[in-house]
């Protein structure tokens, strides 16, 4: 069970806290140009870092145990395969994107405090809320960017109708899964929040960025070593780094060639962008649906 984690709770909490207002004060402090680069590293290392051990992952839950090798291969020919039928539409990579991260973000985030068995339309909708709140603080930047990579113009009262809808039918999921989530409510209500504030303050960028490091990727990594190693002390979490690192290093130089050969052509390189990001996010998000779901029998 989930309930007594890979670190505790409380402690993930805390972290999640701290980090939040910790960014709004950087938010205060810093130029925005600084703040980008703070929060582009902590994408580049801990963002990429917690989806690099997707490999052992699945080799860790699955009964037959293929050769690190053949799994590797295995899985990035699969997300090629995507990133070609994603990029000749890029509004349905985009879109898949978006769907796909809303249902794994609200995983994550119901699950890193205490063990739960809700329903997945319940973690996708907390997820939609996740989006639609960023989403709302930051409408010119998001418009901009769809437009960049749809074509297709998008009205700010859209982003309006989608939060309200997403906040009601979170208080009424909510609602019908009281007993469930009670243990655990009011820390969510008091995170929830903090997404608020932190998405009103900072960029589309940042604000996103922060969420993606502090409320996900550092819990997940938490969470992961624990699954792969039995527990998540300092001795486990190097060896997470250690096995993530040659994948890690792989994506980083990966994006940097991408980054050299594409930077002229902006909409060329989204397209491509998001079409890899969409054929990535998949694979992970059922690895990782994977390894909660042995973690929780």
């Amino acid at each position: 069970m989930l309930k007594k984690s890979y670190v505790s709770g409380n402690k993930i909490f805390l972290f999640i806290i701290i980090s939040s207002i910790f960014s709004i004060i950087l938010n205060e402090l810093l130029p925005e140009i600084y703040l980008l680069g703070f929060f582009l590293v902590l994408v580049l290392f801990f963002g990429i870092i917690h989806g690099a051990n997707d490999i052992y992952l699945i080799i860790n839950s699955s009964k037959n145990r293929k050769s690190i090798s053949k799994m590797t291969i295995f899985y990035v020919i699969i997300v090629l395969i995507i990133t070609l039928c994603f990029f000749s539409s890029p509004s349905i990579s985009l879109i898949f994107f978006i769907l796909f991260s809303c249902y794994h973000f609200g995983e994550q985030q119901w699950t890193i405090l205490d063990d739960n068995n809700h329903s997945n339309f319940f973690f996708f909708l907390y997820g939609l809320l996740i989006f639609s709140t960023i989403f709302f603080f930051n409408k010119n930047e998001v418009i901009e960017v769809v437009f960049k990579i749809t074509k297709r113009p998008i009205k700010q009262e859209f982003f309006n109708w989608l939060l309200a809808t997403s906040f009601c039918l979170n208080l009424l999921i909510s609602f019908l899964n009281f007993k469930k989530i009670k243990n655990q409510l009011i820390n969510q209500i008091i995170l929830y929040p903090l997404i608020v504030l932190v998405s009103y303050k900072l960029s589309l960028f940042n604000s996103f960025a922060m969420y993606f490091v502090f409320f996900h990727s550092i819990p997940s990594i938490f969470e992961q070593t624990k699954f792969l190693y039995g527990s998540c002390n300092f001795s486990h979490f190097k060896k997470y780094l250690f096995t993530a690192f040659p994948y890690w290093a792989f994506a980083i130089i990966g994006l940097f060639l991408f980054y050299v050969f594409f930077s002229d052509n902006l909409s060329f390189s989204l397209d491509i962008f998001f079409s890899f990001l969409a054929a990535i996010t998949f694979p992970h998000v059922i690895v990782i649906y994977k390894m909660k779901k042995m973690s929780n029998d």
